[in-house]
């Protein structure tokens, strides 16, 4: 429990990197998965007639996946803090 605990909190840029990458990859091959499941499965939205719903369905699904994983990522990691310390650094330097 410790290790899982000191990659989730960890202050290294490239761990936070790796593991915002690797997370990143895996929300969406989850999301599409289950998205394809969903409507191709039990939907049955094939033919023609459901192109359109299945194009902009996906792009709102996998959106909507993306922001969970944000949020997520945001209130019980410290990544998404240290990929925009710098940033926020940059910021104040050039403000004082």
């Amino acid at each position: 429990m410790t290790i899982m605990k000191e990659i989730l909190r960890t202050k290294n840029k490239w761990v936070a990197g790796t593991c915002f990458i690797v997370g990143l990859m895996l929300v969406l091959m989850l999301s599409t998965a289950v998205f394809f499941f969903v409507t191709l499965g039990l939907l049955d939205l094939r033919g023609p007639e459901w192109k359109w719903v299945r194009i902009y369905g996906a792009m709102v699904w996998l959106y909507a996946w993306q922001y969970l994983a944000y949020r997520w990522m945001k209130r019980h990691t410290t990544w998404w803090t240290e990929l925009t310390e710098e940033e926020k650094k940059d910021g104040k330097e050039g403000q004082a």
